[in-house]
């Protein structure tokens, strides 16, 4: 149970930095050295999730249903960047602008990473009502800045990093109010704030470790209404016999 908690968590966490490192260098123009240290980056974590995808392949039992019900996975640990780069053989390069096709490919693989774990990010803020916890923690930051742009005279970009920088109680000091409004609005970013990590830490343990009997509740209520149907046996064709039994099936590969 929790290794495979800690093997989610290492999943999940690679996919966010594959995700930074490949908008980091759809975006930005960088050195030849950062360049290639983000390339090998981002080429370590497609060895890790090819791995991860072989290796669920072969511990499955139907190996086509795994594969269908596995597209997005399969689909972001293709090399874009290798196959295009291959493309040189053909000498289609010069008409193409390989450093086009190469920007298209990392730009393929992020969209696809991001696609991938869209569920998880919405099931994720759903816990703990988490998602009502991070609207009204950005709404005081944004109020904090403005309250101080009022009473101690700075520009909001200024109150807005302070406020920020509060909230998360880093604290760094370069900004610090000196009216009495000004060190209430402080101290209740303060507040929020160190209640907002701890809501983040613990939503955060509780969205890893209830991820499976969510699964199981899900597989429960589907067993439940296949046993149901199998009541009124006679009464069922072999396509829907065929359709339970493909269900049943991909159950069985999930756990």
């Amino acid at each position: 149970m929790k290794k495979k908690l800690y093997y989610e968590i290492f999943i999940t966490i690679l996919s966010l930095l594959a995700s930074v490192v490949i908008l980091v260098e759809l975006t930005l123009e960088l050195p030849d050295n950062i360049a290639y240290i983000l390339d090998t980056l981002d080429n370590i974590v497609l060895v890790v999730f090819i791995f991860d995808y072989v290796v669920r392949l072969i511990l499955s039992e139907n190996k086509l249903s795994f594969i269908k019900n596995n597209k997005i996975d399969l689909i972001s640990i293709i090399p874009f960047n290798g196959i295009f780069q291959s493309l040189r053989i053909f000498r289609v390069a010069r008409v193409l602008k390989l450093a086009k096709l190469t920007r298209l490919g990392k730009l393929v693989n992020f969209v696809v990473l991001i696609y991938k774990f869209k569920s998880r990010a919405d099931r994720f803020l759903k816990t703990n009502n988490f998602e009502y916890i991070l609207i009204i923690t950005i709404v005081t930051i944004f109020l904090g800045a403005y309250g101080l742009s009022v009473t101690e005279d700075k520009t909001f970009l200024d109150s807005l990093w302070w406020s920020f920088v509060t909230a998360t109680t880093v604290g760094y000091g370069d900004i610090s109010p000196r009216t009495t409004a000004g060190r209430i609005i402080a101290s209740i970013l303060m507040l929020v704030g160190i209640g907002f990590v701890g809501m983040l830490t613990g939503t955060i343990s509780t969205y890893f470790l209830t991820g499976n009997k969510n699964n199981k509740s899900y597989r429960g209520e589907i067993i439940e209404t296949i046993q149901e149907k199998l009541n009124d046996f006679e009464s069922l064709s072999k396509e829907d016999l065929e359709d339970m039994h493909k269900v049943l099936l991909s159950l069985k590969e999930q756990e």
